[in-house]
């Protein structure tokens, strides 16, 4: 067997970085020495193409080839040597040479695994190991449909694991033992609620408007214009005024949840309440649930009283007196009918709040993926309110509520 021997310094001064190849054939030992600085004049350039053009020389005409390392003589190093054993690396696998880096220290090795790391072509997102350039064209809706029901059972995985976490947290408050500060609490009613107040004036104001409009077309046409005010507000405290109130603040608390719990995590925050033994759950997310579950109940009797005032502007251009419309108003209105809404907004609020909490949670560890977290905790939590209305509107006529 043909050994091969020669010496390669990569430093002119002081004490040399040495790159010494010795072996032939199949097999071949690389062993560095001396201190790889690059404040000494580190370079990687000349001596690795004459390092590459011995292994040409030495392997001959052997098909596989195989480089150890050896380090015994390798005395202090910074970046210049992961950088040099890189661009080495990618070198000998152009040359179909495989480098075994069980010879290199374990930080070298850790940092060249991660600079080597690519995800495989074809494979999805997920991470489901199913190579796409394998699959047959006839069986790719079926790989679709798989990839897609993985997806979303691991989402639904997560948003129970994470639905368990908030109620054991909200025991675990009822029995006094929550690490809940109390004062975030009333930092977000106020952002939440208070502050809030004048978008759900607003948009209350022209939802019971709106409605006047119409009712008032169609009821002028039966000379029935004073029933105007019964149609306004039946529809504020029965549905439009939560619903007005909910989706509001879908847009602005689920997001601003989202947004402020996926920057905690991009910025390690989450960790480090978790190093010191707090829970994010109870620390973060019980404040922000329980702020708007307090608000909302109450900004839907603003949004019902603003609607109101709404329609009361409509019928003032009708033969309708003031005092007809109170009386009408009050007349339409009973106790069901108050507190169907009420009771909503109990409900919309905890899923909209645990919903912007959801996505913040599970926000990826960068800027984009905060930006993908607030328009997933709208998407999200006006879906919720949707369906939580709809379900609600079968149950109270099937018992009879109204």
């Amino acid at each position: 067997m043909w050994n091969f021997f020669r010496r390669f310094s990569t430093v002119r001064a002081g004490n040399p970085a040495e790159v010494v190849l010795s072996g032939g054939g199949g097999r071949f030992v690389l062993a560095l020495g001396g201190e790889w600085r690059i404040g000494n004049g580190a370079r990687v350039g000349g001596g690795l193409d004459a390092l590459c053009e011995a292994l040409r020389a030495g392997r001959g005409g052997a098909a596989r080839c195989v480089l150890d390392f050896s380090c015994e003589r390798l005395g202090s190093y910074d970046s210049s040597l992961p950088a040099f054993l890189l661009a080495l690396e990618r070198r000998c696998e152009a040359e179909a040479v495989r480098c075994n880096r069980e010879g290199l220290p374990e930080p070298v090795q850790r940092l060249l695994a991660l600079a080597l790391a690519r995800p495989a072509r074809g494979v999805d997102a997920e991470g489901s190991g199913v190579d796409c350039a394998l699959v047959p064209a006839d069986a790719a809706l079926f790989l679709k449909l798989g990839t897609w029901g993985y997806a979303s059972a691991r989402s639904w995985g997560r948003a129970l694991d994470f639905l368990g976490q908030v109620v054991l947290a909200l025991l675990r408050l009822v029995r006094g033992r929550a690490r809940m500060r109390w004062r975030d609490c009333w930092f977000f009613i106020q952002t939440g609620g208070v502050d809030a107040l004048p978008i759900v004036a607003l948009i209350s104001f022209l939802t019971g408007l709106i409605l006047a409009y119409i009712g008032a077309i169609q009821l002028k046409q039966f000379g029935t214009t004073q029933y105007v005010a019964a149609l306004v507000g039946l529809a504020m405290v029965r549905e439009m005024g939560v619903l007005m109130a909910g989706i509001i603040q879908c847009a602005r608390t689920a997001t601003a949840y989202a947004a402020q719990l996926g920057a905690m995590q991009v910025s390690d925050e989450v960790a480090a309440l978790r190093v010191l033994g707090i829970s994010p759950v109870e620390y973060w997310v019980l404040p922000r649930i329980l702020a708007l579950v307090i608000t909302l109940p109450l900004l839907t009797l603003y949004a019902n009283l603003c609607g109101m005032l709404g329609g009361l502007v409509v019928v003032t251009t009708m033969d309708v007196t003031l005092e007809q419309y109170f009386n009408m108003t009050l007349r339409a209105i009973n106790v069901p009918n108050f507190t169907s809404g009420l009771i909503k907004s109990v409900f919309f609020a905890a899923l909209i709040a645990w919903a912007g909490c959801f996505r913040g949670m599970v926000c990826e560890r960068s800027a984009q993926g905060i930006g993908t977290a607030t328009t997933t905790a709208a998407v999200l939590a006006i879906t919720l309110v949707i369906i939580a209305d709809a379900l609600f509107a079968v149950l109270f006529n099937l018992v009879n509520f109204y």
